[in-house]
């Protein structure tokens, strides 16, 4: 019965496109901004045929992708970015690192990293940059923060994760004296107004989390320390970092030519170090004067997925994903390239092409019904089958989706281009934003250089996508390189400089010891 719906479906379609052409037109590319040339293409019937619908897609994503266009894209990108640099209390955050690491911090610390769904801690020492191992986890523990805990009000949640802190340090006690106080480094992700390098007031946190109901306001480091002491644990919190800066510092403790991070996960985020005369006044709250003399620059948490409204080109199936968001124009950015919106995206063209009846015989799969029901590891596992007979798509596809008949290697096919399509103008636009910041810091003046000389930005990157997606990395990693080129100047020196995305291994735990170092230092 299903069969035969869906091919008068089909038929009654066919004709409809035939009788009212005009009613079946799609604008291929959406522009809203005047920072960049754009053509907006007008296609008429591009929706009669799944392969009609396959080259549409596989057009319209990489349309953006072209050197002139994205240039353009980071400069006005570079635009957006100088202008929250001045007043924003939502994007472009200085932190209180204003020290990149010389490599020569040794020590032995407690680092915490506190995420929605895991608390993971670990006693790290390092070494020295020069050393043969220069960071090392002792021991590491990782505690799953469940639904219960989430919902543990005040500083009983705290005392949770002193109780686990106790139970980490129990198994490695031949290293630590229960009597001298050690040196804790914490990479929060939460929102947090940060008072200190070692403090700052609680907010809101989100994600079912109850602790912050009543604590709210009240100093974290503090509420941590007090939670020790309650244990019986001599603790002490140094410093208090977001998880891209704790990338930013992981990477470079090693790479003194580190100036750059990017997280890109299931979200996105960077880090940058930035002149502090490049911000307005009231990016700094209430500080010391004796850290403005010593902070020439500073760790800035960009919140990068906030940009690029009216840069970024968008294709109708992006428009559709920003207006049935809960927060449409958020985060511009992170719509477009992370792992929670790319296999969203992707299921609004599959819902698209099945309308063309050509696709699962015009019924979509009670799997893909709801919202953000399409896992972006689909897409990875579709982009990694290279093969001519995709035996291995088409099974998982079949498994993936619940369906009943084995989908046809035509229809497989159209997935893994659609996929393909969309985590490569993902890249493009990573780089794009990327660039942006690393033409900021050419702005400023910032040209980091390796000991031996030689003109190189590191970059490190954490997350899934930028680490595990196939091909992702060396692809944005290509992009940026091929920006630089195309925006240097004829004679100019700008085309030398080596940008390398560099992969970082535990950066958050990594990244909040050295930030205690950091804090340590004269």
């Amino acid at each position: 019965m299903t069969t035969l719906l869906a091919f008068f479906r089909k038929i009654l379609r066919r004709l409809g496109m035939i009788l009212f052409p005009s009613a079946f037109k799609t604008m291929s590319v959406s522009v809203k901004s005047s920072n960049t040339e754009v053509t907006v293409v007008e296609t008429t019937g591009s929706i009669h045929t799944l392969d009609s619908l396959k080259e549409e897609v596989m057009r319209l994503f990489r349309y953006p992708c072209t050197m002139r266009r994205m240039v353009a894209m980071s400069a006005a990108l570079r635009i957006q970015y100088k202008a929250k640099l001045q007043e924003s209390e939502a994007c472009m955050l200085p932190s209180y690192c204003h020290a990149l690491p010389n490599g020569k911090e040794t020590g032995t610390y407690i680092s915490l990293d506190v995420g929605g769904s895991t608390l993971r801690i670990a006693l790290v020492e390092l070494h020295g940059r020069e050393a043969q191992n220069p960071m090392a986890i002792k021991t590491m523990a990782s505690f799953k923060i469940d639904e219960q805990i989430r919902r543990l009000p005040g500083t009983e949640f705290f005392d949770w994760m002193a109780s686990r802190i106790q139970v980490t340090l129990e198994e490695r006690k031949d290293t630590w004296s229960p009597d001298e106080t050690l040196p804790l480094g914490l990479a929060w992700s939460f929102p947090i107004e940060q008072t200190s390098h070692r403090g700052g007031k609680v907010q809101g946190m989100g994600k079912g989390f109850a602790c912050a109901e009543t604590t709210l306001g009240m100093d974290l480091g503090e509420l941590i320390e007090a939670a020790c002491a309650r244990k019986r644990l001599n603790v002490r919190v140094e410093a208090i970092v977001n998880d891209s800066s704790a990338t930013l510092l992981s990477q470079a403790y090693l790479d003194p030519a580190t100036s750059l991070a990017l997280i890109l996960g299931t979200g996105t985020n960077a880090a940058a170090y930035l002149p502090t005369a490049s911000m307005g006044k009231a990016k700094f709250g209430v500080r010391e004067q004796s850290w403005f003399d010593k902070a020439d620059r500073v760790i800035t948490n960009t919140e990068v997925s906030m940009f690029g409204k009216s840069i970024l080109l968008e294709t109708r199936w992006d428009e559709l994903l920003n207006r049935q968001h809960q927060r449409p124009d958020f985060q511009p950015l992170e719509y477009m390239t992370t792992g929670r919106y790319l296999g969203e995206l992707m299921r609004l063209i599959v819902v698209e092409a099945v309308e063309t009846g050509e696709l699962f015989d015009g019924v979509i799969p009670d799997a893909l019904r709801e919202n953000y029901s399409l896992d972006t590891e689909i897409m990875a596992k579709l982009e990694m089958d290279t093969t001519k007979s995709m035996k291995n798509s088409i099974a998982m596809i079949k498994k993936a989706f619940g369906l009943k008949k084995t989908p046809s290697l035509k229809e497989v096919a159209f997935l893994r281009a659609a996929a393909e399509s969309i985590s490569y103008r993902a890249s493009a636009y990573m780089a794009v934003a990327v660039h942006g910041l690393w033409a900021l810091q050419k702005d400023s003046d910032i040209n980091p250089t390796t000991p031996h000389g030689t003109p190189k930005t590191s970059i490190a990157c954490n997350g899934s996508v930028i680490l595990k997606y196939p091909g992702f990395k060396d692809r944005c990693e290509g992009f940026i390189r091929q920006m630089i080129e195309a925006a240097a100047l004829p004679g100019g020196t700008s085309s030398a400089e080596k940008v390398v995305l560099e992969p970082t291994n535990e950066a958050a735990i990594f990244g909040a010891a050295v930030a205690v170092a950091l804090a340590d230092a004269p």
